[in-house]
């Protein structure tokens, strides 16, 4: 059943705030990340950095968005969706570190993005109430 245009609304803010969080966690965890270090180098310098309490953050806040979103929609349509995740830290990780992208990996991109619009065209997996 299709829900109330204000579900959607905030089913389409939720997995959009997803998708930002997702990205903002995995270059944060770059960030953090100490280069040419030893395991427990690694360790203790993420643990102590600013970047690490901003990751911590944004998990805390991805838990309780993921609630909302999962009252709002099927977890099979929602999951897929997050998928776009992997495009956006691609691009933000070649647009600020100058990353490579490979021929094979912008191929995966694009399927990734094929497979989030075919599950985004999907009808019956939205919760009516909004509520579980």
């Amino acid at each position: 059943m299709i829900p109330q245009s204000g579900h959607k609304v905030r089913l389409l803010l939720g997995l959009v705030l997803a998708v930002l969080l997702d990205t903002a966690v995995q270059l944060c965890w770059k960030a953090a990340e100490p280069q040419n270090s030893t395991p427990v180098g690694v360790i203790l310098a993420t643990m102590t950095s600013p970047w690490f309490a901003g990751v911590v953050l944004m998990m805390i806040c991805q838990l309780f968005n993921w609630m909302m979103v999962l009252s709002l929609a099927d977890v099979s349509l929602a999951q897929p969706i997050t998928a776009l995740g992997y495009v956006t830290v691609a691009a933000m990780s070649f647009w600020l570190w100058h990353e490579t992208l490979t021929t094979v990996q912008m191929l995966g991109v694009g399927c990734i993005l094929m497979g989030v619009v075919l599950v985004s065209r999907t009808h019956g997996s939205y919760k009516a109430s909004g509520k579980a």
